[in-house]
């Protein structure tokens, strides 16, 4: 497998598979296909350095951007603009897929560094504490900022 093919990671339990890195377009995006079984959240966080665009192919993923709840449904995009605090979360126990496009890439780098490749045949679990401190290690040399505690403490 070379470095360009497609690669399966996880991250905040949530299994991302880069489809198109930033090599392959000179920087100019990454584009991700995600994956979640249910109840999965991302921190809130800011990014500094690049888009996302969110485009929603299965089920349902619920977006906090700025503090104001959106709930997408299959066919339905949303573009998260750096600098705006924002979360993407399937809080229920049914499948989500949806396509993230980085702009520019950026973020398929910070998936590699940040995650882990997802062995075949295994399946994605909740975060553990050691993934947990992996993305919190990588997410500023990427210019992503979490913005409180994640997961929250119980």
């Amino acid at each position: 497998m070379t470095d360009l093919e497609p690669k399966e990671f996880v991250l905040a339990g949530v299994v991302m598979k880069r489809l198109v890195c930033g090599k392959q377009t000179e920087g100019v995006l990454c584009l991700l296909e995600n994956r979640s079984a249910g109840q999965t959240k991302t921190p809130i966080h800011v990014h500094a350095n690049d888009d996302e665009t969110v485009y929603v192919v299965e089920g349902q993923l619920t977006a906090v951007v700025d503090g104001e709840v959106q709930t997408l449904s299959p066919g339905e995009s949303l573009f998260l603009k750096r600098g705006i605090p924002h979360q993407l979360m399937n809080p229920g126990n049914q499948p989500v897929r949806y396509i993230l496009i980085g702009t520019p890439s950026g973020f398929d780098q910070f998936l590699a560094e940040g995650g882990h490749e997802l062995p075949k045949g295994e399946v994605a679990g909740p975060p553990t504490s050691g993934d947990i401190e992996r993305l919190k290690a990588a997410a500023p040399k990427f210019g992503i900022t979490f913005l409180r505690d994640w997961p929250a403490r119980n």
